[in-house]
């Protein structure tokens, strides 16, 4: 199938969940067929909510969502103090992205080939057992930064393969209109978590060890493990995909389909330009996060304690711009969306000079509320203009960018055990200001809705 390159995509139209899809798979029910009828003030921005099939399903993120921010937390934690080094942080980035570079464009062809949810509830399994694995070699004193690393390894292989199927299972359970709605809702969930899970998780760590170390880590893996399990079973009610999405299909042509979706992205003028963008975008900054543990230690001088609050006060930012996202409606996203990015390039920019604890926090509540609307609105923008047959493919062409910028964040790594890592961030930062600005002016980006 040829794709004509000339001519742009529009966003396609999905049925209203409400009419076309029982929330349970076990029903039979067919709902009445009624037109979606957008909703008005706060019931705007709660709007994906009353799809019976996403309340379980953005209940099953949250659950995920506390897992991955305790590990955000934990992983970095555990590895400065067993290593004391930020190459090592780096590292830690390349054993998480490297799975993430091979096996993500196999994701997508998984997410077109089987039933989107059973990937997803195989994954947290697999991420549970991780967790647990990782309590138990603390538990044993056994536990060495190369056990942190196989960790990472496998989170790795397992957002490869699971993130293109959640991210194209949720357009399937609440329609495409209520798109940017669910994605928006959903990064509320993550941020949530974002706010409260590190600083919890910190101040636990904390008081069951007051003293510098790893003691108390194996109790947080332990809770970690038990949110991706929660998380599990909270996806048994969502709805299955459309079987015909899913018959077309089998692994045996895997190959193939990925070809297919290689050319289809070629000439896909529109979201080709949005797949870079968010590579390039990606590798300028995220890097800063995989440093946090060493610089809230050598530079701004405080404990786990310390990071944990840190990490967390990204969320009160990240919770105001996914609140925004959710209620904005379908005009001017990619304006917004680099508009995000122009916001995000100089708070980093500012956060790589601080060395003032509150000054640091104050700058990245800024950073969390413009990472998330660059994060949110890319992430719609690439559904948005992707046709559904192809849509597990391109997110998961949109995840191999995450797995490339692991490389950058090691990269960066490497040049902070150097100079130091304000330097580092500082022309990372300064990087990310001039790809944005050239965006705005060469670009179609801002003319996207």
């Amino acid at each position: 199938m040829k794709h004509d390159s000339s001519q742009k995509v529009k966003p396609e139209n999905l049925t209203d969940p409400e009419v076309a899809i029982s929330p349970f798979p076990a029903s039979k029910t067919k709902y009445k067929e009624t037109q979606h009828v957008p909703p008005v003030g706060i019931w705007k921005t709660l709007d994906s909510l009353r799809v019976p099939g996403y309340r379980w399903f953005v209940t099953a993120l949250m659950s995920s969502f506390a897992a991955m921010n305790i590990q955000m937390f934990i992983r970095g934690y555990l590895v400065f103090q067993l290593t004391d080094s930020y190459a090592y942080l780096g590292a830690l980035s390349i054993a998480q992205g490297l799975p993430m570079l091979v096996l993500s464009v196999f994701g997508g062809v998984l997410a077109d080939s089987v039933q989107k949810k059973y990937v997803v509830q195989a994954g947290q399994i697999v991420n549970s057992l991780n967790a647990f694995l990782i309590a138990f070699w603390i538990i044993s004193d056994l536990i060495v930064v190369q056990h942190l690393l196989a960790a990472a390894f496998i989170q790795g292989a397992v957002m490869a393969l699971q993130q293109p199927s959640r991210q194209a299972l949720t357009p399937e359970v609440v329609g495409l209109e209520r798109l940017t709605n669910a994605l928006g809702l959903s990064m509320v969930g993550l941020n949530i978590n974002r706010l409260i899970m590190p600083a919890l998780a910190g101040s636990i760590l904390a008081i069951i060890n007051p003293e510098e170390g790893i003691g108390g880590a194996e109790y947080i893996y332990i809770v970690m493990g038990s949110f991706y399990l929660f998380a599990s079973f909270l996806m048994i009610p969502v709805p299955k995909s459309p079987r015909e999405n899913n018959q077309k299909r089998t692994i045996r042509n895997a190959l193939l389909e990925l070809q297919d979706g290689m050319r289809y992205v070629k000439n896909n003028s529109t979201v080709r330009i949005l797949l870079i963008t968010n590579l390039l975008v990606v590798s300028g900054s995220m890097p800063y996060q995989i440093l946090l543990p060493g610089i809230v230690d050598e530079i701004l001088g405080v404990g786990k304690s310390g990071l944990g609050f840190l990490m967390s006060l990204q969320g009160i930012g990240s919770i105001f711009g996914s609140l925004f996202i959710a209620s904005m409606g379908t005009k001017k996203r990619g304006r917004m969306m680099l508009y995000s990015g122009l916001l995000l390039s100089i708070s980093l920019l500012f956060f790589s000079f601080s060395t003032n604890y509150f000054l640091t926090a104050g700058i990245l509540i800024i950073v969390g509320l413009s990472q998330i609307g660059r994060m949110s609105l890319g992430n719609v923008l690439i559904q948005s203009y992707s046709e559904a047959e192809y849509r597990g493919r391109v997110m998961s062409l949109f995840y191999v960018s995450f797995g490339i910028s692991m490389f950058a964040t090691f990269l960066l790594g490497i040049i902070a055990s150097w100079v130091g890592p304000q330097i580092a961030i500082g022309a990372s930062s300064i990087w990310l200001l001039i790809l944005v600005i050239y965006l705005m002016i060469k670009t179609e980006i801002p003319k996207l809705d």
